[in-house]
C-alpha cells in the first residue's frame, strides 16, 4: 500500500529511471568499446601497411644482392671461358705448327 504522501506509481517511475540509467550507461559502454574497436582496426590495418611496405623493400633488397651475385658469377664464367679459349687457341696454334713441321717434309719430296 502507499502512504498518502507517495504517488501510486512511485516504485514504477524509480524502476523506469534505473533502467533508463542502466540503458544509457549500457549505450556509453557500447559507444567506447566501439571507439576502441575502431582504434584497433586502425592500428592493424596501419600494421598491415608497414608490413607490406617492409615486405617490398626487403623484396627489392634480396632482388638486387641476387642480380648482383648473378653479374658476378656471369662476369667469372666469361672470363674463365675467355681464358680457356686463349689455351686452346696456342696449343691448336702449337698443333698446327706440329703438324705443319710433320706434314712439310712429306709434301716436299722430290720424285726420281
Amino acid at each position: 500500500m502507499t502512504s498518502p504522501h507517495e504517488l501510486p506509481y512511485a516504485g514504477a517511475l524509480d524502476a523506469v529511471r534505473r533502467i533508463e540509467t542502466a540503458l544509457t550507461e549500457r549505450d556509453a559502454a557500447r559507444d567506447g568499446l566501439d571507439a576502441e574497436l575502431n582504434a584497433a582496426h586502425m592500428e592493424a590495418e596501419r600494421l598491415l601497411a608497414a608490413a607490406r611496405i617492409a615486405g617490398r623493400r626487403a623484396g627489392e633488397d634480396r632482388r638486387i644482392a641476387i642480380l648482383t651475385r648473378a653479374r658476378a658469377d656471369a662476369q667469372a664464367i666469361r672470363s674463365g671461358g675467355e681464358t680457356e679459349a686463349r689455351r686452346l687457341g696456342i696449343r691448336m696454334s702449337e698443333a698446327r705448327d706440329v703438324l705443319a713441321a710433320e706434314l712439310l717434309p712429306l709434301l716436299l719430296v722430290e720424285e726420281p
